[in-house]
Formats: C-alpha cells, sequence, structure tokens
C-alpha cells in the first residue's frame, strides 16, 4: 500500500535505534542504554517504537524511579490510557516478559497474543497511514488501491483503519462506494461473529 515507505531521515533514526536495541539485548539491566534507546525512539514516527523500548525498560530496570523517568519522557507520545497502564506498574514488583505493553520494537518483553487481531499485525500507526491513502486514493478514483485497502481490512479484520477512512470519505460524500458498503457489512459481521 502506498504511504508507508521510510523516508531517509527516518532511515537514520532506524538505525540509530537499532544500534540502541543490541547495547540493550546485550546489557538488558543498563540503565543509559535503554535511555539512549528511549530517546532514539523518539526520532521515529508514531508511539509503537516508544512503547516497546519502554517495555524492555519496566521489564529490564526494576527501579522505579527510573521507569516513572523514563515514561515521563515518552508520555507525550503514548496514547493517554497507555501511559495509564504503564503508570500502574509503577507500583508492582515485576514487569511480566510477556505484556500487552510489549510491541514489534521490544527486544526483551514480548508482545502478548492478548490483543486484537489488528494489532498483531499493523498497529495503530500503521492502520492511521493505511487509512491516509486510502482516501488519497478514494480523491483519485484509484479502485486498484482502493481494492487492494479494503481486502487488507476484510482478511486482517482492521477495523481502525477501515473506520477511519470511512469517517474521512463520509465528510466529504454522502453515501459511501458501493464496494465501501459492502466492505463495511462484512467487517460488522465478521467482528459479531467472532
Amino acid at each position: 500500500m502506498p504511504g508507508l515507505t521510510a523516508a531517509p531521515a527516518h532511515t537514520a533514526a532506524r538505525l540509530r535505534f537499532r544500534a540502541c536495541s543490541r547495547h540493550v539485548a546485550q546489557q538488558p539491566a543498563s540503565l543509559p542504554a535503554h535511555r539512549a534507546r528511549l530517546i532514539a525512539a523518539l526520532d521515529l514516527p508514531g508511539a509503537e517504537p516508544a512503547q516497546g523500548a519502554l517495555a524492555d525498560l519496566f521489564l529490564g530496570c526494576a527501579d522505579a524511579a527510573a521507569q516513572r523517568a523514563a515514561l515521563d519522557l515518552v508520555r507525550e507520545r503514548l496514547h493517554p490510557q497507555i501511559a495509564a497502564w504503564f503508570e500502574a506498574w509503577l507500583d508492582r514488583s515485576e514487569f511480566p516478559r510477556c505484556s500487552r505493553l510489549a510491541t514489534r520494537w521490544s527486544v526483551l518483553a514480548t508482545a502478548s497474543l492478548d490483543v486484537p487481531r489488528r494489532a498483531l499485525r499493523c498497529t495503530s500507526d500503521d492502520a492511521r497511514a493505511l487509512a491516509a491513502a486510502a482516501v488519497q486514493a478514494w480523491r483519485r478514483a484509484d479502485a486498484a488501491a482502493q481494492q487492494e485497502f479494503l481486502e487488507h481490512c476484510r482478511v486482517c479484520r482492521d477495523t481502525l483503519a477501515f473506520t477511519v477512512a470511512r469517517r474521512a470519505i463520509q465528510r466529504e460524500a454522502l453515501d459511501l462506494p458501493a464496494d465501501w458498503a459492502e466492505a463495511y457489512r462484512r467487517l460488522q459481521t465478521s467482528v459479531l461473529t467472532s
């Protein structure tokens, strides 16, 4: 799907983040390694890299003061509910190795399978980018790109991407195109029957 290619500036940030990830994997309890990785995560777009790095810090460094400082460092990037869930872990003794707060960017913690199917295949950042590209495809009347998006939504049950795109289209048009209306009906059915 167009719109998800990495820009050159993001390539350098991603390389820095990967180097920091290797240091964290080699020295899981090193607070300076975790802090450098969090700072590198903030140079990447979206919330997921910062969330994954923060989950690793919570797992690797049990010091509540260090965890609070790290959470404060990335709080603005996180969804408020995610920040609240991390906040709840500050008073607990041990962060779980398998956690709903871990992401694909985590190297110490493992993402839990106890999440929506869509979250296993793409992140909310990806879903929003896909939705924006789909709206652009609708504006250009690019039927092939729209069908690719609708197929992605159907297969992955990506209701977030579909809903974001659908709302944007409905702001500009009174009625959804027929294929979008059918995809909406199918997504509703698949969500209700699963």
